[in-house]
């Protein structure tokens, strides 16, 4: 573990504990910083931080912390919903973005038709179906002036 200055953690500061250089929390609560730890302290406890902390490798702490404060600070703000609100609210706007995604896809399908069959008009000259709307246009004349064809 690197050398720090020895001011206790958050935690340790809170308990009235002298914090040691193998203190699990200091890394992650800083006395600089006691409102991250008291938030968290707050929701969890500190026996349920530290089994945590215990429990998964050096390199997961630090998002195992982040995740421990986001949901601390969620579940203060709403105590019924936490976080469950805020991940919902996120699945409702990735459904919407979906439908919206799917409906520009379809737009752009229908754009690159549009632009392929004017690239196929202006390279042949005609549309491919340009004689059947003459013949049709043509029949429908004749049978408006009573001329048989």
């Amino acid at each position: 573990m690197a050398a720090r200055n020895y001011k206790p953690c958050a935690s340790c500061k809170k308990h009235r504990k002298k914090c040691s250089e193998s203190c699990i929390m200091a890394p992650h609560f800083p006395s600089t910083d006691p409102n991250k730890f008291a938030v968290v302290h707050t929701v969890f406890g500190t026996s349920h931080i530290l089994k945590t902390l215990q429990g998964i490798e050096d390199s997961q702490r630090g998002d195992a912390v982040n995740s421990m404060v986001m949901e601390a600070r969620a579940r203060v703000e709403d105590p019924v919903h936490g976080s469950t609100r805020t991940v919902h609210q996120l699945q409702e706007q990735i459904a919407e973005l979906e439908v919206r995604l799917a409906a520009m896809q379809e737009e752009v399908s229908s754009l690159r038709l549009q632009r392929d069959q004017m690239a196929s008009f202006l390279l042949t000259g005609f549309h491919p179906t340009q004689e059947k709307i003459e013949d049709f246009l043509l029949n429908d004349v004749d049978k408006l002036w009573g001329v048989s064809v």
